[in-house]
């Protein structure tokens, strides 16, 4: 008898607990396929991380706002993806990141951003999204004659296309001259190579000072990104 009162207490108590989840949290379903912009192809193994948010801004990071993970998931071979979520009471917005710090080589990242009441309860809603593709574009940069101890340098290149790329992911000193802090290279045996991942698939922008004999002129330039390829480009100032 007393085994048959505890499982009845154990059942109740289950109950009670499974109610107040429900009421914590609204379940929603996303699903979609995230594919390649160039080629249209699904793209496996991206991950996909999706955040409630709750605040007066939309966005959750002014004060009094809220932000939780609430689902995750990763593309199958077809580019498609599931994530069941449990979404805290008050959110108003989920801000879907797809492939958040480049974790899928070659690959952009990506972001979607929904208001919860464009979502279906009790059904899916559909996400898809396509990701740029990268490639590895090399600027290099020399000072040419006439040379001074005077002279300076300074590139900059726009992180800029669909999503974001790791950007420059390495710096080469072929040169005597080491750069120095804000990125100028001061001085007359200045020789160097940035490394960068870029967009492919598109123009590169990018932009350079040169001070020279007292006067600093500034150059913009880009170039077309192929896929699959090492592009260069060279600076002579």
């Amino acid at each position: 008898m007393k085994t048959i009162n505890f499982l009845i207490l154990l059942i109740s108590l289950l109950i009670v607990i499974s109610s107040c989840e429900r009421k914590d949290v609204d379940i929603f379903i996303i699903e979609g396929q995230i594919t390649d912009d160039i080629s249209n192809q699904p793209i496996e193994g991206v991950e996909i991380r999706v955040d409630a948010i709750k605040s007066s801004s939309g966005m959750g990071i002014i004060s009094n706002g809220k932000r939780k993970t609430v689902g995750k998931a990763t593309t199958d071979r077809n580019g498609y993806y599931k994530a069941k979520l449990k979404v805290f009471n008050g959110a108003q917005r989920l801000e879907i990141s797809i492939n958040e710090n480049n974790k899928k080589e070659g690959y952009a990242d990506g972001y979607l951003d929904a208001s919860l009441s464009t979502l279906n309860k009790g059904a899916s809603t559909i996400f898809n999204h396509a990701i740029s593709p990268t490639a590895i574009l090399k600027i290099k940069f020399i000072n040419t004659s006439p040379q001074s101890n005077a002279d300076k340098f300074i590139l900059n290149w726009c992180n800029c296309g669909q999503g974001l790329t790791k950007g420059i992911i390495n710096r080469e000193n072929c040169g005597t001259v080491k750069e120095s802090e804000g990125g100028q290279w001061i001085g007359e045996d200045v020789c160097g190579v940035y490394t960068i991942e870029a967009v492919a698939g598109r123009k590169s922008d990018f932009s350079w000072y040169v001070t020279k004999n007292n006067e600093t002129r500034l150059f913009l330039d880009s170039v077309f990104v192929a896929r699959g390829v090492l592009n260069e480009f060279l600076i002579n100032y």
